[in-house]
């Protein structure tokens, strides 16, 4: 996917958000000329990628405002914040997966319900506070996309490469490949090598839990000159199923998709016209999407 109109001003947008959370404590004086810098640099940076994938100009967007800001984690406080909430929220997903009389799409609705948990998008209105009492709603949300089809890859493979997305939304990601691990699937997470946005990352999901990872880089979204061999390794394996959550792993994706084709699946929210359009779905839609 690559850069639409709206992107630019979303890219701007969040920079200044991203500002106020890593200089928000320091002297007004100080925090303008470190956040001007941050918006000056990061003007050069998008023009240089004019046209380019969203999420990898957003990458450089976080590497701008970490090293001025001199705060390698911006969001450590939400993630913190998102994490509690989570496991809070965890009984509500465990009861609705036991009820279900379909429990693999129980585990999938799970999955995309989760992933609204997302900071400083553009027209995305969402509070750690007020996500709570919506979360059984949205568990019941319309998933457009193609459920039947996702639903037999996932009883076709053996191996699963899960990538992750958001602090928060991994807690019931961890509920996610525990039932899936039940019936008998092998599944490794792929979590974020160092903090980008509130994006889990595998320090931070060693954690929560004892789980078997592979990182997949330093980006939002993915991005295969920036992985590891081991995480090329599992992306290009026929063998294995990725699932692949959120609109930064979309974005960058779907750039080579073509490569995963028939064992690939989306799992997000449309959280942003240009993300909803190439979906061709309305903004705020549950998207469960498999490439075949």
């Amino acid at each position: 996917m690559r850069m639409a109109s709206d992107c630019y001003v979303c890219i701007l947008e969040r920079a200044g958000f991203e500002c106020e959370l890593a200089m928000g404590d320091l002297e007004e004086e100080i925090r303008e000329e470190r956040s001007r810098e941050v918006m000056e640099e990061l003007v050069g940076a998008i023009a240089r990628q004019a046209g380019g994938v969203p999420a990898l100009v957003g990458t450089d967007r976080e590497r701008i405002v970490k090293r001025v800001s001199e705060d390698p984690d911006p969001y450590r406080r939400l993630k913190a914040e998102s994490n509690l909430l989570a496991k809070s929220l965890l009984p509500l997903a465990e009861q609705f997966y036991m009820s279900s009389p379909d429990r693999t799409e129980a585990l999938i609705r799970i999955a995309a319900a989760a992933n609204s948990m997302e900071f400083g998008v553009k027209g995305h209105d969402f509070d750690n506070h007020t996500f709570g009492e919506v979360f059984s709603k949205t568990l019941r949300e319309r998933l457009d996309g193609g459920l039947e089809c996702v639903k037999e890859l996932l009883s076709s493979f053996q191996r699963i490469y899960y990538l992750t997305d958001n602090a928060g939304e991994v807690v019931f990601d961890l509920f996610v490949v525990e039932r899936l691990e039940e019936m008998g699937k092998s599944v490794i997470m792929g979590p974020k090598a160092e903090p980008v946005l509130n994006d889990v990352t595998a320090e931070e999901l060693k954690g929560l839990a004892g789980r078997r990872m592979v990182a997949t880089g330093d980006v939002v979204g993915l991005s295969r000159e920036r992985s590891s061999p081991q995480s090329l390794a599992l992306l290009d394996d026929p063998d294995v199923l990725i699932i692949a959550k959120g609109m930064g792993n979309f974005e960058t994706i779907s750039e080579f998709e073509n490569d995963m084709r028939g064992r690939l699946v989306y799992i997000l929210r449309a959280k942003c016209l240009p993300v909803a359009r190439h979906l061709g779905v309305a903004k705020g839609t549950l998207v469960v999407r498999a490439v075949t």
